[in-house]
């Protein structure tokens, strides 16, 4: 084990003895109870860098070989989780840029003067604690259980922070473990600065459809201003992360996306009954023949992409600005597949197909609201998206970078992955896969709106 000995440090026979001891409901956050549960113990200290006097930064390993990430101080002669209070978030911020620390590195982007700390009382695979002081705050984000194998957000975040990407929240800096000189680096722990009040997308998109399908506002301000404000992020997103000459994929590649597809679509049809397994089944064909072209995607550009992009990983802050967050990219794939880079269409087919969703949604939970309204909302706002980021890859000399072939067989991959999320984990959701299938092979209301145009 690489430990940092600093002269506030503890005695690491007595820490590494402390967590022998601990009981793991104490090592890992308090809504993470059931995991810890499951915990075979004892825990075994594998690494540790000092934060601050009171607060060691830790990794810890279970019966199982299972690691977890934990900032810990002294409770007695014991060990327990720091919690908001301790000062653990505040002595990561100022711990932040110390280079090389034992097996971990401290890297530092931006930041201020940090004074306190308080939770953020929502459930997530990670815990998150705010920190601010008199020139604003910022997220500290401590992941729980370490991966074995490298994490795309803190490359997605390091190349866009060294391509001046600016509309995400700003990143302060991050902290990643890293076991030996021949494995891959893991995040610990990522500061990003606070965007206060912000929304994600799910709420500022659907007030957005309601205003307008009410008649609140025009479809400019609710529809064509952010479809178009998001197409110019997520291409700038893409132009700073791509190489001036990327990769291409080969045959294999495109072979594996449209199997992958296909695997989807009938795990789909296995979890669906009712009406929507008899709506999925009579379309199967016609979405087969849609995610058929990506059998044939062999020379499409590759782009270290965003991976889990729609409107719910975009936050609008009460500056009016927009950002991106997330890069974690998607939590269903296997660490290899997330750090691949992909064809950009699959960024821009999940924003596109994710408005859509949106309309859904405010068609099934606004009781009286004019469908047609919506639609045109919807209409709008995707033709505004994809428009703006075309024009913005076109502008910057990239226009290659969107193989416009993959945008309807990586939409409805989504869908069909929409499908499987609402089988397996969200039921009530099965509603807007099933809607985007009726809009895609069967509405006439689609056809009858594009004709109409924006209004």
């Amino acid at each position: 084990m690489r430990w940092s000995r600093r002269p506030w440090s503890p005695d690491i026979d007595d820490l590494a003895a402390a967590v022998r001891a601990a009981d793991p409901v104490d090592v890992l956050p308090a809504r993470h109870a059931a995991e810890a549960g499951r915990v075979r113990g004892p825990l075994a200290l594998v690494a540790a860098t000092s934060l601050s006097a009171t607060v060691t930064l830790t990794v810890v390993e279970d019966a199982d070989s299972r690691r977890y990430a934990a900032p810990l101080v002294f409770d007695g002669d014991r060990v327990r989780r720091a919690a908001p209070g301790d000062g653990a978030a505040l002595a990561l911020v100022e711990a932040l840029g110390r280079g090389s620390d034992g097996a971990f590195s401290l890297t530092r982007w931006d930041g201020h003067p940090v004074t306190a700390e308080r939770v953020i009382d929502v459930d997530q695979s990670n815990e998150s604690v705010i920190v601010h002081g008199p020139d604003g705050g910022a997220v500290v984000k401590w992941v729980v259980r370490v991966s074995d194998d490298a994490d795309p957000a803190p490359v997605r975040v390091a190349r866009l922070v060294e391509a001046g990407f600016d509309a995400m929240p700003t990143p302060w800096g991050m902290v990643q473990w890293q076991p030996d000189p021949e494995s891959p680096p893991s995040l610990v722990a990522m500061v990003t600065a606070l965007v206060p009040d912000a929304r994600d997308g799910w709420q500022w998109a659907v007030q957005d459809a309601v205003a307008y399908a009410s008649g609140a506002t025009s479809l400019h301000d609710s529809a064509t201003a952010p479809g178009a404000a998001l197409g110019g992020i997520v291409a700038a997103m893409h132009l700073g992360l791509a190489d001036s000459s990327p990769p291409v994929a080969d045959a294999e590649h495109a072979a594996a996306w449209h199997a992958e597809a296909l695997a989807t679509l009938d795990d789909a049809l296995a979890l669906m009954d009712g009406a929507e397994r008899v709506r999925l089944e009579r379309h199967a064909d016609a979405l087969r023949s849609d995610l058929g072209a990506l059998a044939h995607a062999a020379g499409t550009p590759l782009v270290p992409i965003h991976g889990d992009l729609h409107v719910g990983q975009v936050l609008h802050g009460t500056d009016g600005a927009y950002r991106v967050t997330d890069f974690d990219g998607n939590p269903v794939a296997t660490p290899a597949e997330r750090l691949a880079p992909q064809p950009a269409a699959v960024d821009v087919a999940g924003m596109a197909q994710s408005l859509d969703h949106v309309a859904y949604v405010v068609r099934h939970r606004t009781p009286g609201v004019d469908p047609a309204a919506v639609q045109r909302w919807r209409t709008t706002a995707v033709e505004a998206f994809l428009s703006s980021y075309r024009a913005t890859l076109d502008a910057a000399g990239r226009g290659d970078l969107l193989d416009e072939r993959l945008l309807v067989p990586m939409r409805m991959r989504q869908v069909c992955r929409e499908y499987v999320y609402a089988g397996r984990h969200l039921p009530h959701w099965r509603y807007v896969p099933d809607r985007a299938v009726r809009d895609r092979y069967e509405d006439s209301t689609v056809v009858a709106a594009k004709k109409d145009g924006p209004a």
